[in-house]
């Protein structure tokens, strides 16, 4: 009687095959990963910047994103004006940072926030100047790819938030 099953020769050409596929594949799985993490940053912040204008439309109140530099990496909160100039950390909204690796680049007001008034608009607009208020971030590693690398966040004076993948 034959005994049925695979042979050490057999085992060891498919377990081959399975390696050479993977080695084959590790580029590409490491493209798919940058671009997911970049891709998952920028929704993040898209999602915060969002979620701070539904919070001034809904309670009716003055609500920011704060930008601010802690120790060379970007951290934004969110925080709502409980009288004239005195603004208050929501406390759903926990402080949260722009990873380093993707090279953000902030372009707001000097005081580095966008205030979301309780009509959904962004309040701190100047209209007598050109500005873009708008968060850049970048993937070296999909650069050197050719691929769109960056993932562009723009504010609008009427509230509306852009979004936008982009070559550099």
């Amino acid at each position: 009687m034959k005994k049925k099953g695979f042979t050490l020769i057999e085992i060891i050409v498919v377990v081959g095959i399975i390696g050479i596929l993977l080695a084959v594949s590790y580029p590409s799985i490491l493209n798919i990963l940058e671009v997911r993490a970049l891709e998952s940053s920028a929704r993040e912040l898209l999602t915060t910047l969002e979620a701070a204008r539904y919070q001034a439309v809904n309670d009716k109140v003055n609500c920011r994103v704060r930008f601010f530099q802690e120790n060379n990496e970007w951290h934004y909160l969110v925080e709502t004006e409980e009288t004239p100039g005195n603004w208050k950390v929501v406390p759903k909204f926990i402080k949260k940072s722009l990873p380093t690796k993707f090279n953000p680049q902030v372009f707001l007001p000097a005081d580095q926030s966008i205030v979301f008034s309780p009509l959904g608009m962004v309040a701190n607009f100047d209209f007598t100047s050109v500005q873009n208020f708008r968060i850049i971030m970048q993937s070296n590693k999909l650069k050197n790819l050719a691929q769109d690398d960056q993932r562009i966040i723009i504010i609008y004076a009427g509230g509306s938030i852009g979004y936008k993948k982009a070559k550099s």
